[in-house]
């Protein structure tokens, strides 16, 4: 695949290319996952709304009578798990 140069616009926002949004099957109103490695900007494509994911997990953790301290304290456990 070639590369492509694009412009960022003054509020931060940039076009992909039409040869990779076909390619990855990129479409409106999708998400993409963006983090830094070093000098690169790396871009994931992702199925669902964040905000969906967010809103089931704190219901499901609300029907259980999880608190929010407990579920803190079991993500930091998976983290380190991980580690």
């Amino acid at each position: 695949m070639k590369g492509s140069v694009v412009k960022i616009t003054s509020k931060g926002q940039l076009t992909l290319p039409v040869e990779i949004r076909r390619e990855l099957g990129v479409r409106k109103d999708d998400y993409l996952y963006v983090t830094r490695a070093g000098e690169l900007i790396l871009m994931k494509r992702i199925g669902v709304n964040p905000k969906e994911i967010l809103d089931t997990f704190q219901q499901v953790a609300k029907e259980s009578g999880l608190t929010r301290k407990e579920l803190n304290r079991v993500i930091r456990e998976i983290r380190r798990a991980k580690e």
